[in-house]
């Protein structure tokens, strides 16, 4: 079995960087091919090679946003993702059952099981496409996760996003969408719209509880408009899956999706930046059983 394992340096605030030696050691001592990336667009480029050549597993260290990258170049092929958590939320780690401990998800990536998951696709406003594996947002979700991206040094872990989502809070404006979800037209003001292909997002949010990243759909959840208060009381919910009982919001289970947005929002997958909803429509759907994954195992 080829196995490759690619680390991303820059992932965690450098956390990567500061595993390198040690994940270096066990590459070599499981006959484990070590490379690292230099950049997003180098990242993809080294997962799209290692499928063109045959690789069987990729092990990627780093991660969301590295496993997101990842993802663009793994799509369609066999080889098989194997997430190794170095960042700050690791939820793609969570879905899969791994360890968040680097060297025990090592072990689990070379001894899980293959499986196949779909992924999420965003039609981008200005043309093309983005792949996403675990939830994409659009709105004050994507707010919060691109000030935590840009701005927030100091913090690490899920505080990184529980810090954004007070200081985005102060300054945010609901947006009115218009989301066509399978013959039903829903028009509201919102704090959010979530496409959710796994259940976690955010470092252990369960936006999606029920989500299954193998049910060819999306699980759609819109977080209507409510005071600023009103949304506070809901977030703490969230981490436990207990918010889908709250009279504001919804979840829809579809395939395909259009939102309109005015005025235009952030985009947000698996905490990257996709920029911005522009003033046309935004057609959100599935790509079934598109990437190979490496299930991991809680016994580890």
């Amino acid at each position: 079995m080829t196995i490759r394992l690619l680390l991303n340096p820059a992932s965690g605030r450098r956390r990567g960087a500061r595993h390198r030696d040690r994940l270096r050691a066990l590459a070599v001592a499981a006959g484990v091919e070590f490379e690292e990336s230099a950049s997003a667009a180098d990242l993809a480029a080294r997962a799209r090679r290692a499928r063109d050549e045959g690789v069987e597993r990729l092990l990627v260290g780093g991660g969301d946003g590295t496993w997101h990258w990842a993802a663009q170049g793994l799509a369609g092929g066999d080889t098989a993702l194997g997430p190794i958590p170095l960042g700050t939320g690791n939820d793609l780690a969570r879905e899969l059952g791994y360890p968040l401990d680097p060297e025990r998800a090592f072990a689990c990536a070379l001894e899980g099981r293959r499986e196949r998951i779909d992924l999420g696709r965003f039609d981008l406003p200005g043309g093309g496409e983005r792949l996403f594996c675990g939830v994409a947002g659009v709105g004050f979700d994507a707010a919060v996760a691109e000030h935590a991206r840009t701005r927030v040094r100091r913090l690490r872990g899920p505080a990184v996003y529980a810090w954004a989502t007070l200081v985005t809070l102060a300054r945010y404006r609901p947006p009115a969408i218009e989301l066509e979800l399978g013959g039903e037209t829903v028009r509201a003001e919102v704090w959010f719209v979530a496409f959710a292909n796994t259940s976690h997002y955010g470092g252990g949010m369960r936006i999606a509880p029920e989500a299954d990243p193998a049910d060819r759909r999306l699980d759609v959840l819109i977080a209507r408009r409510t005071s600023r208060r009103g949304l506070l009381t809901l977030f703490p919910k969230v981490y436990r899956g207990r918010h889908l009982g709250h009279p504001a919001v919804t979840l829809r289970r579809v395939e395909r999706a259009t939102l309109r947005v005015a005025p235009p929002q952030p985009i947000n997958a698996d905490g990257e930046g996709l920029g911005g909803t522009g003033e046309g429509a935004l057609e959100i759907g599935v790509e079934p059983a598109a990437l190979a994954v490496v299930r991991g195992s809680r016994l580890h």
